[in-house]
């Protein structure tokens, strides 16, 4: 199955690609299709975080809520993530995938573009248990 997914890149950069295989937190590196369709393998490490979306567009106009609604996400730990760049993203977790390349968290806001973000593992991010 084909998944759209946005790199965000540890150098403020951001790629629209494809994957096709399935993405685990013990991987290094990712297989993708770029738009153009040449297929690249990526290192995680030159990563932010991996952005798994609806659709490449998105609303440019709507602002993500960080807030829990009656359709958001019922599993997991309520988690708060702090990357380096300032950027903030509320969410539940359900495995920090402790000694992983990084974990899953699944936005709050239910209108929210993204199904899910792959967080990567760095030094300048933080992740904060809420409750």
């Amino acid at each position: 199955m084909q998944e759209k997914i946005v790199l965000r890149m540890k150098d403020g950069s951001m790629r629209k690609c494809s994957t096709y295989s399935h993405f685990s937190a013990a991987f290094t590196k990712l297989k993708v299709v770029t738009t153009e369709g040449k297929v690249e393998s990526v290192d995680l490490s030159d990563l932010k975080a991996i952005f798994f979306v609806y659709d490449f567009e998105g609303n440019p106009g709507y602002k993500a809520g960080r807030d829990f609604e009656e359709a958001s996400p019922k599993a997991g730990r309520i988690v708060r993530v702090c990357f380096q760049d300032g950027e903030v993203i509320r969410g539940r977790v359900l495995n920090l995938a402790e000694g992983r390349s990084g974990f899953f968290l699944y936005p709050a806001d239910p209108l929210d573009n993204n199904r899910k973000v792959f967080v990567v593992r760095s030094p300048g991010t933080t992740v904060e248990v809420e409750g």
